[in-house]
């Protein structure tokens, strides 16, 4: 795994805003790349738009993604009006889930 610098990470902030401290601490101090746990952690947050292309499910509108299981279930946060929230999206179903856990847990189970 490879782990983000100062310098990326708030390159990261400058492109896409405040995001989770969990997050943005995990790439810095564990790094991006395949965890673990199997998860493909990016190497920051990605626009749905750019995986799923123009009709992206529009349950995916707020949300921007942050890894995947390499079968086609894909990790992110939604922006809501309390902030961000870790959901997870299956590319074959289509319901967005909330994982209570946190990445941090979440990546090591």
């Amino acid at each position: 795994m490879e782990k983000l610098s100062d310098p990326q990470i708030e390159a990261i902030k400058d492109e896409h805003g405040p995001l989770p401290e969990e997050y943005l601490a995990w790439l810095s101090e564990k790094g991006w790349g395949e965890q673990e746990s199997g998860i493909m952690l990016y190497s920051g947050p990605v626009h749905v738009k750019e995986i799923f292309g123009d009709d992206y499910p529009k349950v995916l509108k707020a949300v921007l993604l942050i890894g995947d299981d390499m079968a086609g279930y894909s990790i992110g946060y939604r922006q809501t009006e309390r902030g961000w929230q870790f959901v997870g999206f299956e590319s074959a179903g289509g319901d967005l889930e909330i994982i209570e856990e946190g990445l941090r847990a979440y990546l090591k189970s």
